[in-house]
């Protein structure tokens, strides 16, 4: 029902391209994130930057409930509905509180859906994402384009040699199997580590309970809720240092400026890595043999 109120609402809409004449002019921006998870913490990186060029603007953020404690984390002050949007009394509470609001920028960065594109219809200018040609391959650089913010040169610092900390978060999924750690290559890690030191506390935050069903430890399993979310937020902020694959943690980690070992297996560095960013290889870490 909901699918075929926002196919009808969207079936004939027109986002035009956004001028930085439209965006000098406006009070109110709106931003509307219903993606994936790795995706919603890149694009509230460059939002900030687009906050801290255009500081005196209001702004507020739409997203999906387990998604609002990323943004109160990264983004801190700034104004945050998160609802269930197949829910449709939720979904008219919000479009009710957008038309009395009246935005004047929209921008959907990374939501391909006709639900973020309705949302930011409401504006009175918007460019669905959809609509954006991606021409950059770094996925910053690629919001930062359709954001209107000037790209920045690719730099990083790669740490060859890092000591093991005292508690440490291991975090192996993707959404994208392929950029996965397995269970044998996680405890052939835990493994390493332990002999290096047994006295580290490891902690595993997985989507898949098998991926920890070896490990004694008190691990974490992540669940679509805001409550999770805060766990998992609380969790990183105790970590002492972060093992992750190509993910949403490891876009956190590196946001937070965790000492992180990053372990990429399908991607580019170049590509999927912000700017700026400092890191440890896990490939120059650690010796493991699967």
């Amino acid at each position: 029902m909901i699918n075929l109120f926002l196919k009808f609402k969207t079936n004939k809409l027109s986002s035009k391209f956004i001028t930085q004449r439209n965006i000098d002019s406006s009070s109110k921006v709106l931003f509307a994130l219903f993606t994936r998870y790795g995706d919603t913490i890149i694009s509230l990186q460059v939002i900030k930057e687009f906050i801290e060029k255009f500081p005196k603007k209001n702004y507020l953020i739409l997203c999906p409930k387990q998604m609002e404690p990323y943004v109160n984390k990264l983004l801190p002050g700034i104004s945050c509905i998160s609802f269930n949007k197949r829910n449709l009394i939720e979904l008219l509470r919000v479009v009710k509180f957008l038309k009395k609001w009246k935005p004047e920028i929209g921008f959907n960065p990374w939501s391909n859906g006709l639900d973020s594109c309705y949302f930011i219809s409401f504006c009175k200018y918007f460019f669905c994402y959809k609509d954006f040609v991606k021409k950059e391959k770094n996925h910053y650089q690629v919001i930062r384009k359709y954001l209107q913010l000037d790209l920045k040169e690719w730099t990083f610092e790669t740490v060859k040699e890092v000591p093991l900390k005292r508690n440490i978060l291991i975090c192996p999924d993707s959404t994208d199997i392929l950029r996965s750690m397995d269970s044998v290559e996680i405890e052939e890690v835990i493994k390493w580590m332990q002999m290096k030191d047994s006295s580290i506390n490891i902690t595993i935050a997985s989507m898949h309970p098998s991926d920890i069903l070896f490990h004694n430890k008190k691990d974490f399993i992540f669940k679509k809720n805001s409550n999770s979310s805060l766990e998992f937020i609380r969790l990183m902020n105790n970590s002492d240092q972060v093992i992750a694959v190509d993910s949403a943690p490891m876009h956190l980690a590196l946001a937070l400026k965790k000492e992180t070992i990053i372990n990429l297996k399908i991607t580019k560095k170049e590509d999927v890595i912000n700017s700026g960013s400092s890191f440890a290889e896990f490939k120059n870490f650690f010796k493991v043999k699967i």
